[in-house]
């Protein structure tokens, strides 16, 4: 499951199931706008965000390309066509982008910063992977800096400021951001969807930190669940956290799956996170904290959630059938109450249902994906409502959408293919959706 969440500042919510704590400064908004075709023909577009040329600069995760847009005329240029990139059908190929404050500026750092799944046959292939001819097997991921030509339009002279971090199926997040006071890198990465579906015997390790000696190799497997604050220049900020008497890459951890980041003015960092069925969280991230998954998914409420541990089941777990409605008795369960680390609450939760709510009930369960959550600004003031029963229309909760400042909303639902970007007529909001549904992905505003 996806929250939709507009990360620059949050907490206005206008959604269904709302959890408890969230801010009730949220207006249903009944203004609607046309939209119509700006660039079509992207190989699954997944990052979007403002060039200092005025242009559109995104990511193509499963075609590898880094592809400039013209808000005027809708004309394409790509940047940059990354060979090394390896999408075998998961969550995975060219993920996140991030322009460096410089770029343009004339001081030297015309930079771009780039993240994305390769193979790397080199290094041990993943334990998890029990197939060794898995296109999964060696899949990695790594952070480059790419140097722009304003010349001629192009992305080039790679340079790799970290390798081998975990690349899997399900789950890689992949959001990349520059702090806008520390002048830092940010990266999420999930926590590969284990524990679940197709990964049920696999254990969840977002609790997992890493050793001095796995960073000596250096040995990223830990680094699965977190988010990560890096240097630009790769290395290993001084004042990260001392976790578990160990510091390295890992800014926060127990994570499931982060696609969503981004600062307010002050430099807060918030974060959307998707839960598993319920409960995908609003999160201000604090660095060296713990934010819970697996063993707490949202506030520690005991609702419709246990952390099932399917890899220690009594019956061995591929003869089981998952589900995370009805959980095999073989499988040891816990609460959440009975977890006794300290955890990092949200601020906010959505989809939070009582421990008797039928899951089973389609009626009932698609009520929950009926729109999307925009906030528009600081002060909270108002909140909008993007219809994802209506697609192609936009709710305005207040005559305040033209101040508002929109970062990034996420659909709710994955798994269709991305290869339309689509602006509204009437306003700059420039959003990414789905080939099929038109589900929205991103929005952006100038």
């Amino acid at each position: 499951m996806r929250i939709a969440a507009a990360l620059l500042a949050l907490t206005a919510l206008t959604l269904p199931a709302l959890a408890q704590d969230t801010p009730d400064k949220a207006v249903a908004g009944t203004k609607q706008f046309e939209m119509t075709v700006l660039a079509d023909g992207f190989e699954a577009p997944w990052e979007i965000s403002w060039g200092p040329d005025g242009w559109l600069w995104l990511t193509e995760r499963t075609g590898g390309k880094i592809t400039r847009v013209n808000p005027a005329d809708g004309t394409k240029q790509v940047a940059i066509d990354i060979e090394e990139v390896s999408a075998p059908g998961g969550q995975d190929g060219l993920l996140g982008l991030a322009l460096d404050p410089g770029l343009l500026k004339g001081t030297g750092n015309d930079f771009v910063y780039a993240a994305y799944s390769y193979v790397d046959k080199t290094r041990d292939k993943h334990p998890w992977v029990a197939d060794p001819f898995s296109p999964y097997a060696n899949l990695f991921v790594k952070i480059v800096r790419l140097t722009y030509n304003e010349a001629d339009g192009t992305l080039g002279e790679p340079v790799e400021l970290v390798a081998g971090l975990p690349g899997q199926n399900d789950h890689n997040s992949g959001r990349l951001k520059i702090g806008p006071t520390d002048g830092k890198l940010y990266y999420t990465i999930g926590d590969g969807g284990k524990g679940q579906l197709g990964n049920w015997c696999i254990p969840i390790e977002a609790q997992r930190l890493p050793t001095a000696d796995e960073l000596a190799v250096p040995d990223y497997t830990a680094y699965q669940g977190k988010s990560l604050r890096l240097n630009l220049d790769g290395t290993i900020p001084e004042d990260n956290p001392e976790i578990d008497g160990v510091r390295s890459h890992v800014f926060t951890y127990g994570h499931r799956n982060m696609q969503g980041i981004d600062f307010g003015p002050d430099g807060t960092l918030y974060a959307s996170e998707q839960g598993p069925k319920t409960d995908d969280e609003v999160n201000i991230l604090a660095g060296g904290d713990n934010y819970g998954w697996p063993h707490v998914v949202g506030f520690r409420d005991d609702m419709a959630y246990q952390m099932a541990r399917w890899d220690l089941a009594t019956t061995p777990c591929a003869q089981l059938t998952f589900s995370d409605i009805t959980i095999d008795p073989s499988v040891p369960v816990t609460d959440e109450s009975e977890w006794p680390e300290e955890q990092h609450d949200p601020i906010a939760t959505l989809f939070t249902v009582p421990n008797d709510y039928d899951f089973t009930d389609n009626a009932e369960f698609a009520a929950l994906f009926t729109g999307f959550l925009v906030v528009p600004s600081i002060e909270l003031e108002t909140a909008f409502d993007i219809n994802g029963a209506a697609f192609g229309k936009i709710l305005a909760g207040s005559e305040g959408f033209a101040d508002c400042s929109v970062k990034r909303a996420f659909e709710f639902v994955n798994g269709r293919k991305m290869n339309t970007i689509e602006v509204a007529n009437d306003l700059p909001v420039y959003l990414e959706i789905f080939n099929a549904e038109k589900n929205l992905r991103s929005v952006l505003r100038k």
